[in-house]
Formats: structure tokens, sequence, C-alpha cells
């Protein structure tokens, strides 16, 4: 009956070894990306909510503003503004949203004006 010698034990603890190496490494990449993500979905929720309360407000068509929100946490600025459109009675409104160090969020809706 033959076993298994010390180096060929030793050459397959060093190949699992790398690859464990490896898989560790990948999984701190994917929670990386996975907080990005996050942070990424909390911005456009903050967008969300300013858009609503653009469309709420019925002179909000008309001026430019910015402000601070605080979210989960976190501070955001954001800034509302208003481009004409080629239609007399519709403007797109813009709102973006940024948290610190991170990338700005930017969405718009059409809106009527009376």
């Amino acid at each position: 009956m033959r076993g298994f010698t010390l180096i060929e034990v030793l050459v397959a603890l060093s190949i699992a070894a790398f690859a464990l190496v490896a898989l560790l490494g990948r999984l701190g990449a994917s929670s990386d990306v996975q907080l990005t993500l996050m942070q990424q979905h909390a911005a456009e929720t903050v967008a969300r909510n300013q858009l609503a309360e653009q469309m709420l407000k019925p002179d909000a068509a008309a001026n430019e503003e910015s402000g601070d929100v605080q979210w989960q946490g976190k501070n955001f600025h954001w800034r509302a503004w208003t481009v004409k459109t080629e239609l007399p009675r519709f403007v797109r409104r813009n709102v973006t949203v940024q948290a610190e160090g991170q990338p700005e969020v930017r969405l718009f809706v059409f809106l009527v004006r009376p």
C-alpha cells in the first residue's frame, strides 16, 4: 500500500492556498462593488424624493434651488433647475444629488407650465 509523499502533500497544500488567496481577493472586490451600489441607490432615492417634492411645488419650474438632506445617516447635497424645451408649455426639471466623495446622480422630469 502506497500513500502520498511529503512533497505531494506540500504541493497540494500550496495549490489550495493560492486558490484560497485568489478567492478571498475576489470576495473583497465583491464587497466593494456592493457598497458602491448601495451608495448609488441611496443617492437615486434622494433624487427621486427631491423630484417628487419639485413636482408638488407650483412655482418650482421657475427657480433654481439647492440644499442638503440627510438620509440613512449620510449627507447629500441636491440641486434643482429648469431647462426650457422646444414646446412652449413644457419644461424639463433637473435634479442632481451627490454625497461627499461619490459620483453625482442626475434625474429629470418634464412638467407642464400652467
